[in-house]
C-alpha cells in the first residue's frame, strides 16, 4: 500500500494514471489492516492524497457496514484546522454506497454532523456539503424522500445566504413530506435574502402532483409583491414546470402586473405554445432561445 500511496502522491500530472493507482488500492483493500489504512488517513497533509485515501477509508463501510468506520471520518473532521482538509472528510461520505445523510441520520454521535458542517466558517467546507446531498439526490433523479427533506432542513439552518440556495437546489422536493414542502414555501414567502427565496421558488417548482394546486397559488400570490427580479424569473419558471402547457392561462393573468417581465412571460408563452411533453424538454428550448439571442442579439 505504501507504494501504490507514493505513485498517487507522484502522480499530480495525470489524472488517468491516479484512477489508475485508486483502483489498484481498491483491490488491496480487503487484505489490508483497517488501522494501516486509518494510520495513513490521519496522518496526511496533502489535500489531494487525503481525498484519495478517505475516500477509500469510506468504502470500508460499503464492504462491512461499521459504523465506527464513518463515525471516524466525522471525529477526523471536527479535529482538523485546516478547511480544505475538512473539505476532505465531508466529501469523502460520497463513496457510501447510500445516501450519507441518511446514514449519519442513525447514528448518535453522526447524526448532527451535516448541521454542524452547513455552518463552518469555510465556504469550501459548506460547499462540500451542499455538494454531496447533491450527489446523493442526484443517484435517484432527485427522488429520496430523506436527501430532500434533509436538504431543506439543513438549507434552514445555514446561515450563508449562497449555501441556503445551494441546498434548496441539490434535490428535486416531489417526494417530500408536506412539512418540509412548508418549510420551502415559507422560505419562499419571508427569507432575507433574494438568492434563498429564488432558490425555493425554483424547488417549489418541483413539488409533487397533490402540492401542486396550492404552490401554483403561492407562487402566482407573491408574482405582484416580489420586489426582485431574480425572485419573479423564477416563480414563472416554476410555474411553467408546474403546469406544462396548463400554465399557459396563469402566465397571461400576470401580463402587465410588472411591465419589466412582460417580455419574459411571453418567451415562456411561446415556448409552451409548442405543447412539450417534459420539463426537460422546455427547458432545452429555452435554453437555446437565449443561447441565441446572446449570439444574434440585434435580431431579437
Amino acid at each position: 500500500m505504501d507504494s501504490l500511496v507514493e505513485e498517487y502522491r507522484q502522480g499530480k500530472a495525470s489524472p488517468a494514471y491516479r484512477r489508475y493507482v485508486v483502483e489498484q488500492l481498491r483491490g488491496i483493500l480487503e487484505k489490508q489492516p483497517p488501522e494501516q489504512l486509518w494510520a495513513k488517513v490521519e496522518v496526511e497533509q496533502d489535500p489531494e492524497v487525503l481525498e484519495a485515501l478517505s475516500a477509500l477509508w469510506v468504502t470500508r463501510f460499503n464492504l462491512t457496514g461499521e459504523r465506527g468506520v464513518l463515525e471516524r471520518v466525522v471525529d477526523k473532521a471536527a479535529r482538523e484546522s485546516d478547511p480544505r482538509r475538512r473539505a476532505v472528510m465531508v466529501r469523502s461520505l460520497r463513496a457510501t454506497g447510500e445516501p450519507a445523510s441518511e446514514v449519519l441520520a442513525r447514528g448518535e454521535s453522526t447524526r448532527h454532523a451535516y448541521r454542524d458542517w452547513v455552518k463552518d466558517a469555510a465556504p469550501e467546507v459548506r460547499e462540500a456539503v451542499v455538494g454531496n446531498l447533491r450527489d446523493e439526490a442526484g443517484r435517484n433523479f432527485g427522488r429520496f424522500q430523506g436527501v430532500a427533506e434533509e436538504a431543506v432542513a439543513l438549507a434552514r439552518e445555514a446561515s450563508d445566504p449562497g449555501t441556503a440556495a445551494g441546498l434548496l437546489g441539490a434535490s428535486s422536493i416531489e417526494a417530500a413530506r408536506t412539512p418540509a414542502v412548508d418549510s420551502v414555501r415559507e422560505l419562499f414567502q419571508s427569507a432575507e435574502h433574494a438568492e434563498v427565496r429564488a432558490a425555493a421558488a425554483k424547488a417549489l417548482g418541483t413539488v409533487s402532483a397533490e402540492e401542486a394546486e396550492r404552490t401554483m397559488r403561492a407562487l402566482t400570490g407573491r408574482f405582484a409583491t416580489e420586489p426582485a427580479r431574480e425572485v419573479r424569473s423564477a416563480i414563472l419558471e416554476s410555474i411553467a414546470r408546474l403546469g406544462l402547457s396548463n400554465a399557459e392561462p396563469v402566465l397571461r393573468k400576470l401580463k402587465g402586473v410588472n411591465g419589466e417581465m412582460d417580455e419574459e412571460i411571453d418567451t415562456w408563452l411561446t415556448l409552451l405554445s409548442s405543447r412539450p411533453q417534459t420539463w426537460n424538454l422546455l427547458l432545452r428550448d429555452k435554453e437555446t432561445r437565449e443561447h441565441q439571442r446572446r449570439l444574434h442579439p440585434l435580431s431579437q
